[in-house]
């Protein structure tokens, strides 16, 4: 498993299998594949194995993102040929006192 926090609202998942379980408001999924080639896929579920992106690289260094918008439990990269996967959380704004 190689889930990591990149940075303050961002998961990456690097491998095929990894997860970042739990409930999550998404923003967006971008899909980075830096070196696989043509026809590589990707598939990615929530941990009730519910469809959330499904996509096919069309060549060398092909990146692509979903707006997902949403609360999802879990998100999973059920199939990833190659590339990470990152997770771009909706931001948590702090409560105003």
């Amino acid at each position: 498993m190689a889930v990591t926090q990149s940075a303050f609202n961002v998961v990456k998942l690097a491998l095929q299998g990894d997860e970042r379980k739990g409930i999550i408001d998404v923003n967006f999924l971008y899909w980075q594949n830096k070196t696989g080639g043509a026809d590589e896929d990707l598939k990615v579920t929530d941990s009730d194995g519910n469809t959330l992106w499904v996509d096919t690289a069309d060549g060398v260094n092909y990146d692509n993102f979903c707006p997902l918008k949403n609360t999802v439990n879990g998100v999973k990269a059920t199939v990833m040929d190659s590339g990470e996967l990152y997770i771009y959380k909706q931001a948590e704004i702090p409560m105003q006192v």
